[in-house]
């Protein structure tokens, strides 16, 4: 174990320890990692599991040695499984081809996760496992422990019920056209989508098995835990605790928890090379770019970004990360894209940036997002409307709500999802410099759609940060989970 100065004596023999089971992958683990804090905050002991590895990658923060977490490194078995070694997350895979043996590995968690909790003499007996939803082996694991097991759901209730009633239903049995739209029945309001923008980016051998085993076991478990909040989607809340019968548990956003938008900083040369070059931009005038981890974007693709924002008009920050690093460098100094806009227009960053920083500076004024939820999330608390660019995953449903429902977006009009783990192709390009200066223009362009546009996105900006705090509804659920933690405790 590696406890925090303050893991032992808050209340130890009295409040409920938690222990968090993430998805070895940095999107997964970080609003795990805020809602471990959240919970320490309250007086919980917190386990967290992860590996060696993924131990210094967690991002944590000075002050989280104050609070009772307990960070519980287990051997991540590479080999056993056939992986290479060292991969130990979902970013550090070749490709998606070794995702069954990554499932695998983290399965093989399970034996030495109980083991080490049941010897543990250092810390009360767990009362409640939260595991990522893409954990399935937990539910044994607690099961075996006798403790609560909650899912930990790292979409929206929006996305997860969309996709929990496409499953359902099967609704592109019999469907031979990917691109053919196909109505979602049992869904709160009229939602198509077809099979090429669907969450079916996960294919190989065993996956459609893993998918089913995943909704086996999330509906075997007490309650799923999920980093919305309830203000945001209140129907898709209701309809998904209505459609699995469980209580679904709205916590977020969570990393508001321990990081408001107001105050948001990061550390690192990126970072204070993006603060100083804000500080010169007048305020809600920048569109800021990035696509996550995990997408790599052909250098024809990259370039059209390029030209779209060079295009627009609009001072930008580019939070770019090619598959070709050193091809993408020779376009840029073949094109001359770099020395033509200058740091006055547009600053490029290489891999890493600072997003939340950026998003919460009073110079932002829009983001190009592929729609990941915690982007989505970040872009929503900070108050900032959206152009919607999804890639795969759930994010083409994610990119409906924004668009469609809390109308905080406009779409770039993207019409089919890139498979996860390939590379793109050379030629690849599925939107053009005139599609991306198109939808900068409408999402940062006056107007009165674009002025209501940008009402809406602070209102909701205004109540994500009311939900956590003292008294709002996420806060009233946290301080509910851990009533509901302490009580199974009292009775088992």
């Amino acid at each position: 174990m590696s406890p925090g100065s303050g893991a032992a004596g808050v209340g130890a023999e009295t409040a409920p320890h938690f222990v968090l089971v993430p998805m070895m992958a940095a999107g997964h683990a970080g609003p795990m990692l805020d809602m471990a804090r959240a919970l320490a905050c309250r007086g919980a002991l917190v386990t967290f599991v992860t590996t060696p590895l993924n131990l210094p990658r967690l991002g944590r923060g000075p002050g989280d040695d104050a609070l009772p977490i307990r960070f519980l490194p287990l051997r991540f078995p590479c080999a056993e499984a056939g992986l290479p070694e060292g991969c130990e997350s979902l970013d550090a895979l070749p490709g998606a081809g070794l995702l069954g043996r990554f499932n695998d590995a983290c399965a093989m968690l399970r034996a030495p996760l109980v083991a080490r909790l049941r010897d543990d003499a250092a810390a009360p007996p767990a009362s409640c496992l939260v595991a990522d939803a893409c954990h399935p082996w937990a539910g044994a694991a607690a099961r075996e422990l006798g403790v609560l097991r909650l899912a930990f759901d790292g979409f929206c209730a929006f996305s997860s019920l969309c996709m929990r009633q496409m499953n359902v239903h099967r609704i592109f049995d019999g469907v031979d056209d990917d691109r053919r739209p196909v109505r979602v029945p049992g869904f709160p309001i009229d939602v198509e989508i077809s099979r090429a923008r669907s969450p079916g980016n996960f294919s190989g051998p065993g996956m459609k098995e893993f998918g089913e085993e995943i909704m086996a076991e999330s509906a075997r478990a007490d309650g799923l835990v999920v980093n919305s909040f309830a203000e945001l989607e209140p129907r898709f809340v209701d309809a998904y605790e209505a459609a699995i019968g469980k209580k679904v548990w709205t916590v977020g956003p969570l990393f508001l928890n321990t990081m408001p938008a107001a105050a948001a900083t990061a550390e690192g040369a990126a970072a204070a090379r993006c603060a100083s070059w804000l500080e010169s931009r007048k305020p809600r005038s920048v569109v800021f770019v990035s696509f996550g981890s995990l997408v790599r974007s052909s250098v024809a693709q990259l370039a059209e970004i390029a030209l779209g924002l060079e295009a627009s008009g609009r001072p930008f920050i580019w939070a770019v990360k090619p598959g070709k690093l050193a091809e993408f460098e020779r376009w840029l100094s073949g094109d001359g894209f770099e020395s033509r806009v200058g740091e006055t227009m547009g600053l490029v960053i290489r891999g890493w940036a600072p997003q939340r920083a950026i998003l919460s500076h009073p110079a932002a004024g829009a983001f190009v997002t592929h729609c990941g939820w915690n982007s989505v999330l970040e872009c929503v608390a900070a108050g900032l409307p959206m152009a919607t660019w999804p890639h795969f995953a759930e994010q083409f449903m994610n990119e409906r709500l924004v668009v469609d429902v809390l109308r905080v977006g406009v779409p770039v009009g993207v019409k089919d999802a890139a498979p996860w783990g390939v590379e793109a192709a050379a030629v690849d390009v599925v939107a053009t410099r005139e599609d991306v200066a198109s939808a900068v223009a409408a999402v940062m362009d006056g107007g009165e759609e674009s002025a209501a546009r940008r009402t809406r996105a602070a209102e909701l900006g205004r109540k994500a940060r009311e939900a956590v705090a003292t008294g709002g509804s996420s806060d009233r659920n946290v301080a509910l989970l851990m009533e509901h933690a302490g009580r199974k405790k009292t009775t088992a």
